[in-house]
């Protein structure tokens, strides 16, 4: 069994697991650019004296820009002993996945996980595929 929170992007849904899950914001924060990084990279917030890198899901995922606007969320997460941010349009809930239920897909040789529980499907989103943003 895994606890995956789900969220969403252009309307379309995504998860996460929850195992590097520190905690889920309102966007009320200023986030402060960093010049020469990454497009996905939109700067760094301040979050309980934690300065996280903040990754624009939505230039991840489908290579546009978000709005930054407090109607956005942040998940905060921790990996390898580094802090991130993950800007989301807005977050669902916390499901129990059964490990059966997540399957590999490859596409266009890109390799994904996909949930595929009580006639929902949606992509898994992998933290670790972030560690090399988080160099800081």
């Amino acid at each position: 069994m895994m606890k995956i929170l789900t969220f969403y992007i252009n309307n379309k849904k995504y998860g996460v697991s929850i195992d590097n899950i520190i905690t889920i914001e309102k966007n009320d924060r200023k986030i402060t650019d960093i010049p020469k990084t990454n497009s996905i990279i939109r700067g760094v917030v301040n979050v309980r004296s934690r300065i996280c890198p903040v990754i624009d899901l939505r230039m991840y995922l489908e290579n546009e820009e978000n709005e930054l606007n407090e109607d956005k969320k942040l998940i905060l997460f921790d990996i390898n002993e580094k802090n991130g941010a993950l800007l989301v349009d807005n977050t669902d809930n916390i499901m129990d996945v059964d490990t059966e239920n997540i399957e590999e897909f490859e596409s266009d040789r890109v390799k994904t996980k996909v949930v595929n529980q009580d006639n929902d499907v949606f992509v898994l989103i992998e933290i670790n595929d972030f560690d090399d943003f988080l160099e800081h």
